[in-house]
């Protein structure tokens, strides 16, 4: 039996599936104005209307019913209508132009400073660890380090996780923020560099994650706390083989002041036997002083001459080492630290609670003092 083709079946179940097909996809959309209009009600494409898109947006946090009309790829799908065309001339994204740009009054690290550092809005589009989610549009494309947005050098630090750069954006060593950040870190920075790290977690509560109680809060600067050898060096120990019954037990007991950015009293800069007991280096301090070898390691009261300025304190002013010899430096004795430039060469051997000199048989060893 021959088949007849009927035309209007065909029509018919066109136009059923393209009513079905769209009631569908409109179920959660406002009601158009007028049939065949438009899908959205005026002001969705005014920025000051109350229902500006981009506000209904920020809102729910998703994108994702968009894409039913307008396509994955956001061109223009079922509606033909592309929301590329908008969004390319504002700089290719929702959140307009300037939010990758540093210098934009727009950027969204400022952005995210203004709302107290608080990223979690970012991984409802984003992802949890932003990895790109429904938008997909990774952040870890820029935040590449360990933590991605999360890290800590994402918001204090660059290379590593300390300062520069501060939470105010600040470089320069001046700033209370950036201040000895990298000297203590990773020992540049200083006329004598001597790369012994100072991790933070000896002079701060350190959190693990980044919404940790006591890391984000409302409190200005970052508390000082000190742990570690800064406090914990005790020198002219009566067991100890250079102990001295004329000099008192060394306890350093560190303090920081926030008036004046100074610590005291800590064994890293002075408290210790024959150490220059009463330098309180100033955080911010940017001269050459500061980093003379004699400032911890000397009594700035002896004639101000380069030698004395480096050798600990001698008899007659209050300590016991022995007064260097003519033609010795520093490098006679402790070598294995430091050369006749007075330049540190060994830093695992500086700062870490322990004299390290040559004995009776010219070997270099470490002992406590």
């Amino acid at each position: 039996m021959k088949t007849h083709h009927i035309p209007w079946v065909g029509l018919l179940v066109a136009a059923l599936l393209a009513f079905y097909g769209c009631s569908e996809l409109k179920t959660d959309l406002p009601a158009p104005v007028a049939p065949g209009v438009q899908a959205h009600d005026p002001g969705w494409m005014d920025t000051s209307a109350a229902n500006f898109h981009g506000k209904s947006v920020k809102t729910q946090g998703d994108v994702q019913p968009c894409l039913e009309c307008h396509g994955s790829n956001y061109q223009g799908g079922y509606s033909g209508v592309s929301c590329v065309a908008c969004h390319q001339a504002t700089g290719g994204s929702v959140h307009g132009r300037g939010w990758t740009d540093p210098t934009s009054s727009n950027f969204h690290g400022a952005a995210i400073r203004t709302a107290n550092w608080d990223m979690r809005p970012c991984q409802t589009c984003h992802g949890t660890m932003y990895e790109g989610g429904k938008v997909n549009s990774s952040c870890r494309t820029c935040h590449t380090g360990t933590g991605g947005p999360e890290g800590c050098a994402t918001c204090h630090g660059s290379t590593n996780p300390a300062p520069p750069r501060d939470l105010s954006t600040n470089t320069s060593r001046s700033a209370r923020g950036v201040g000895a950040h990298q000297v203590h870190y990773a020992g540049t920075g200083i006329p004598v560099p001597a790369a012994v790290p100072i991790f933070c977690l000896e002079c701060h509560t350190t959190p693990g994650p980044v919404y940790a109680p006591g890391h984000i809060d409302l409190t200005a600067g970052a508390e000082v706390l000190f742990n570690g050898p800064a406090a914990n060096t005790r020198t002219n120990e009566s067991w100890t083989i250079d102990f001295d019954p004329s000099l008192p037990l060394y306890i350093p007991t560190p303090s920081y002041d926030q008036g004046t950015l100074r610590c005291s009293n800590t064994y890293c800069h002075g408290n210790f036997k024959n150490g220059n007991l009463t330098f309180a280096p100033r955080w911010n301090d940017t001269t050459a002083a500061s980093g003379v070898c004699g400032t911890c390691h000397g009594d700035v009261a002896q004639p101000p001459n380069t030698i004395a300025r480096v050798i600990p304190k001698w008899e007659g002013h209050g300590g016991t080492h022995p007064p260097v010899v003519t033609g010795n430096t520093c490098a006679t004795c402790h070598g294995d630290v430091v050369d006749a430039n007075y330049r540190i060469i060994n830093a695992a051997r500086h700062i870490n609670g322990r004299l390290s000199m040559r004995d009776l048989s010219g070997n270099f060893v470490e002992r406590d003092f």
